[in-house]
Order: structure tokens, then C-alpha cells, then sequence
């Protein structure tokens, strides 16, 4: 199984952090164009591509979502910064939609849902045994985790038709 994490900057002058998950063979990497990326995904050819970015159809507004995942910090589409986020992201997934299977995921929902959330990025890589170059590089791991618990059925969508995230399952529920 190829998985391919992405945690998208909302510039492209600002770093992306890429994820390639095969079993248990995880490649990280920083890159700042989409032709970067979908270069990268022309040389995977990924079962899945998991991407850290609001994919909304029409204009950036708050989805049920994004209400659902508030309490673990989602920001809404139309806010300020995230408005870039999401049109940047949008564009990205259409284009990637046309050769793989894409889900929209949120990194720090997955870290907070599997109990390993520190502010510290670093502390979550340790827990998670993995190296990482900078925090951009550990959400597209989580990306990516969170892509492989939703093929091993250990993760769900939230949201509704405009729109739905997965994160993993909690024992207790959201």
C-alpha cells in the first residue's frame, strides 16, 4: 500500500511537508510547488493521498466539518489565512482526484484523537519513533497515519456533503 501524506502551505513560497508511507518504510520530504507534488505523485502513483487542507466546492465557507473538529483547533475555510489554505488546496485535490483517491485529514485531530499531541513538534516525532526536519514534515506523517487508519478501518469521515474529514476513532467518540 502507497500512501501519500501532504501537509499544504497555503503559499507556495512558504514549505510543504510530503509523506510517503509504504508499510513500514516512511520517506519524508519539504517541497514548495504543486508541480513538486504532482511530480511526486506521478512517480508514486499512490493508493490514497491524504492532504491537511479544506477541499470546499465554491467559495470558502464553514463546513459541519469543520464545526465537528473546532474543539481540536479547525479553523474555518473563510478565515483570513485559511482562505488561501483552502483555495490553493482545492485547486491541488481536483487535479490529484483525476489519477488517485484523495481524503482531506487534519494532523492535529489525529495527534490529539491518538493521545500523542504535544505543542513541541519534536516531542510528538519521538513518540512516534520517527525523524523529522521540521513540523510541516511530522503533520504530513500524520497525514499519512491517519490515511492508513482509515484503510484498516480505524478511522471515519466527519462532515457531511460539503465536505468531509477523516480522523481516527477515539474509544470514547468525538
Amino acid at each position: 500500500m502507497k500512501i501519500l501524506g501532504i501537509d499544504l502551505a497555503g503559499k507556495t513560497c512558504n514549505p510543504t511537508g510530503i509523506c510517503i508511507l509504504r508499510d513500514d518504510d516512511i520517506r519524508l520530504k519539504t517541497v514548495y510547488s504543486d508541480k513538486e507534488i504532482l511530480i511526486l505523485a506521478e512517480k508514486l502513483r499512490p493508493d490514497i493521498v491524504a492532504i491537511d487542507t479544506p477541499i470546499v466546492h465554491g467559495n470558502p465557507r464553514l463546513r459541519m466539518a469543520d464545526k465537528i473538529l473546532r474543539r481540536y483547533g479547525a479553523l474555518p475555510p473563510s478565515f483570513g489565512g485559511m482562505k488561501h489554505l483552502t483555495l490553493r488546496g482545492t485547486r491541488l485535490a481536483e487535479q490529484l482526484k483525476t489519477k488517485y483517491w484523495v481524503i482531506e485529514v487534519f494532523p492535529t485531530a489525529t495527534a490529539k484523537l491518538l493521545g500523542i499531541y504535544d505543542k513541541d513538534f519534536r516531542k510528538m516525532a519521538d513518540i512516534l519513533g520517527i525523524r523529522v526536519n521540521n513540523k510541516h514534515e511530522l503533520d504530513a506523517y500524520l497525514c499519512s497515519l491517519t490515511a492508513r487508519l482509515f484503510l484498516q478501518h480505524q478511522a471515519y469521515e466527519v462532515g457531511d456533503e460539503e465536505g468531509k474529514i477523516v480522523v481516527p476513532y477515539k474509544k470514547n467518540g468525538l
